[in-house]
């Protein structure tokens, strides 16, 4: 395992990746990122704070379709309150951990494990509009548990599993020698 991400590293170092990120680290955002030193380590509380509030959200939703929590309310009504702080703190997310790469791009555009999370977050953004049309669909369907499918469970499962995943790399990448 640990072969295939230093030889994904290292292919990334040959690709136009590393002349991207040197050129980030000249750009004005990125010397205002690195030259105020708590800058970085807000910009990473912005960052954990929103996957904790999406992470959460998504959670409970998929909880709810699961059939393990919040079964005392309507789908719905579980729906309504939770997909609106998925798409809130996904955008928390994007906005710092773009400013994150800016301060340090080199560490981040060539590290096989940064590219695991990004590709993890697409599918986890993809699989959610997905699953989140379905659980209004359900919801909307008038039972009273909605008509929540295996094909539903099992996208809450995979939707979890990669949000684990996308946290895992997130720690991960400051570990990854580059």
């Amino acid at each position: 395992m640990f072969d295939l991400l230093f030889n994904i590293t290292d292919w990334l170092r040959n690709t136009f990746l590393l002349d991207l990120a040197f050129w980030i680290t000249e750009t004005p955002l990125s010397l205002f990122m690195v030259e105020n030193f708590w800058n970085v380590p807000l910009a990473q509380v912005v960052h954990i704070l929103g996957i904790g509030a999406t992470f959460g959200a998504t959670l409970m939703l998929s909880l709810r379709v699961l059939g393990k929590a919040g079964t005392h309310q309507t789908l719905t009504a579980q729906a309504d309150r939770y997909i609106s702080w998925t798409w809130w703190g996904l955008l928390v997310i994007v906005i710092s951990g773009l400013l994150m790469i800016t301060a340090e791009p080199i560490r981040n555009m060539v590290n096989a494990v940064f590219w695991i999370k990004m590709v993890a977050l697409l599918l986890v953004v993809l699989l959610s509009i997905g699953f989140q049309k379905k659980v209004r669909a359900a919801g909307a369907s008038g039972a009273v548990d909605g008509q929540v499918t295996g094909g539903m469970k099992g996208s809450a499962w995979l939707i979890l599993f990669l949000w684990a995943l996308i946290m895992l790399c997130g720690r991960w990448i400051a570990y990854v020698p580059v």
